[in-house]
């Protein structure tokens, strides 16, 4: 009987160690708390070429600031809704808004749900301008 109890518990703690490695290994990735660096510096993005980039102000920032050349509206809470219908996850993107934090959200959940070719700046896009 007491070498069950001691198997028993030895059998537990295997389970306890074993889920506890699965989920330190798993979790992080499920609710997007890694990512790799998404960040592109202004040089880096002048330098690279995009198959689609991606304005998450609100249209009146974009009516108001203007924007970059041929980048598309996608407001940051439909994004993923939005994104499937707009392009393949191949496809290289550069997100960019008005400095703030919405830019690198809108990259995370894209990279998040597949599209690692995602990359945002965390400036305005007129530093990317020419003569700037």
């Amino acid at each position: 009987m007491k070498a069950l109890k001691i198997s028993s518990i030895l059998f537990l703690t295997i389970v306890l160690i074993l889920v506890i490695i699965v989920v330190s290994v798993y979790m992080p990735s499920i609710y997007g708390i890694t990512h790799p660096n998404l960040l592109l510096t202004t040089e880096e993005a002048r330098r690279s070429r995009f198959g689609m980039i991606i304005d998450v102000r609100s249209p009146k920032e974009r009516e108001t600031l203007g924007y970059y050349p041929n980048s598309i509206p996608l407001n940051l809470d439909t994004l993923p809704q939005q994104i499937g219908a707009l392009t393949s996850k191949a496809t290289s993107i550069m997100v960019y808004s008005n400095g703030d934090s919405k830019a690198q959200k809108a990259a995370e959940r894209l990279y998040d749900m597949g599209y690692h070719g995602t990359k945002y700046i965390a400036t305005t896009y007129q530093s990317l301008m020419p003569g700037q």
